[in-house]
């Protein structure tokens, strides 16, 4: 098995970094993975550097590409898997044509959801750990990196039929995929994970829990961290660590996208949204949604309503 070897970017080749955009994709809490996919047969792969405040997992099927993050870069060989956590400045451009790429976003809940909340934490921080370009790469054995590009051709066929338990269906295919290559990295000795503390995940359980179930009345650092049974710095810390950014925003998100759900009710108006998901003021939930979401929460219920087709 080759190893990832990565090298400083220079100076003169840092410009893309300047370029970076915030990307939003129709993420929520009913649907929470979403799948880009496509062929490009000149460019990058996509128009333009970016990040975005979703947990990203993906490979390319064919081409090779190279992977620039924040101030390295190194080449990307068709079955590299590539894990990102929220924020991460990237950008791919192509150096073997034609690429055949696929990218998973999904967000938190996807394994808080799913089984108790420490084990789907400890995932998570295998996307938002401090790391280099070469561990936020896999680069499996052969064998294992066939049945790794079968796995995200399932999931792209689930994604795109749109059948009955799809997003149920959803989870289980991106779960299984990710324990799946965590547990190799652990066997081979190469997981680039730390180990924490127990009563650390403990403690972010507890934080998560308020969180989710207070999410729509006023929330202050004080009594989440008095809840979770650690300081405020400590607190901070934790999930700049485990979740990849402020507990403060992640309840913004997580508020977001509780809002999709509201909005996709018959009925619903955007004022009684925000109050419903805890924003006190109608200025703040809009310049908020359309942060996140990219669009007005108006806009995003008036597309909702459209008929398919």
């Amino acid at each position: 098995m080759a190893q990832i070897k990565t090298q400083t970017t220079g100076m003169s080749e840092l410009w893309w970094l300047s370029e970076v955009r915030e990307r939003t994709h129709p993420l929520s809490e009913q649907s929470p993975i979403w799948i880009r996919h496509g062929v490009v047969d000149a460019g990058p792969t996509c128009t333009h550097p970016e990040r975005h405040p979703y947990y990203e997992f993906g490979t390319n099927f064919g081409g090779v590409v190279t992977q620039w993050v924040k101030k390295e870069n190194t080449e990307r060989l068709p079955g590299d898997l590539f894990f990102a956590g929220p924020g991460l400045p990237h950008y791919s451009t192509g150096k073997v044509y034609p690429l055949c790429f696929v990218t998973v976003f999904f967000l938190p809940s996807v394994l808080l959801g799913m089984g108790p909340i420490t084990d789907g934490a400890r995932i998570l921080r295998r996307f938002t750990m401090k790391q280099n370009l070469a561990t936020h790469l896999v680069r499996l054995p052969a064998k294992r990196r066939q049945h790794s590009l079968e796995c995200f051709r399932e999931i792209i066929r689930e994604f795109e039929a749109n059948g009955l338990g799809r997003e149920m269906q959803l989870r289980s295919l991106l779960i299984n995929m990710i324990v799946d290559v965590m547990r190799w990295e652990q066997r081979e000795g190469t997981s680039p994970a730390n180990d924490e503390q127990a009563t650390d995940w403990r403690s972010l359980e507890r934080a998560l829990n308020y969180l989710h179930e207070r999410f729509h009345e006023p929330v202050y650092a004080h009594a989440l961290s008095h809840h979770a049974g650690v300081s405020e710095s400590r607190l901070k810390q934790l999930f700049h660590d485990t979740i990849g950014m402020p507990w403060s925003r992640y309840l913004q998100f997580y508020r977001i996208h509780r809002a999709l759900d509201h909005l996709g009710l018959p009925g619903r108006n955007v004022s009684e949204t925000a109050l419903a998901v805890g924003f006190e003021s109608l200025s703040h939930f809009n310049s908020t949604f359309r942060t996140v979401m990219g669009m007005s929460p108006r806009d995003y219920a008036h597309k909702a309503f459209q008929p398919a087709g």
